[in-house]
Formats: structure tokens, sequence, C-alpha cells
């Protein structure tokens, strides 16, 4: 399934963005983050629906709680995007 990951530099920073996104009624799932998205290998993500991407990016915008960086994910392939 395609879908987005949004770095958080903690784990109370991936927590606010979840709770932000969930507030609008958008689901996103705080991950620990895998060496492949971090240099060292530790942190934590949110995955977010690629569906639900476009409106989760101005939730968090009009919130104040930006992800560190985004990602989208597809067939196992993860590509750096802009928010």
């Amino acid at each position: 399934m395609d879908h987005y990951l949004l770095t958080a530099r903690s784990v109370t920073h991936a927590q606010q963005m979840a709770q932000a996104l969930g507030q609008s009624g958008i689901y996103g799932r705080v991950r620990r983050i895998g060496a492949g998205v971090s240099k060292s290998g530790c942190g934590y993500t949110l995955e977010v629906p690629q569906r639900q991407f476009s409106r989760a990016a101005g939730v968090l915008r009009e919130a104040g709680v930006l992800p560190v960086k985004a990602f989208f994910v597809s067939n196992g392939e993860r590509h750096e995007v802009s928010l």
C-alpha cells in the first residue's frame, strides 16, 4: 500500500503530529524509524495513507508541527517529497 512517512525528531513530536491529524479525522500511525530513513537509525515516523497526504500536510502546517522530512513509499521504494 502506498503511503507517506513523516519523520519526527522525537516521540513527542510524532505524537503531536498524530494528535493534530487525529483532531481533523486523519489517522496517522506512529512507528519507530528504520535505519534506511535515518542515518542514526533512531527516531520516529508518522505513517499517513496516500489518499490523506494533501489534507494532512495542510493540517500540520496550520498546527505548526511540521515533520523533519517527508517520504513517499511505493512498492518498497522511498522518495523524499516536499510538504
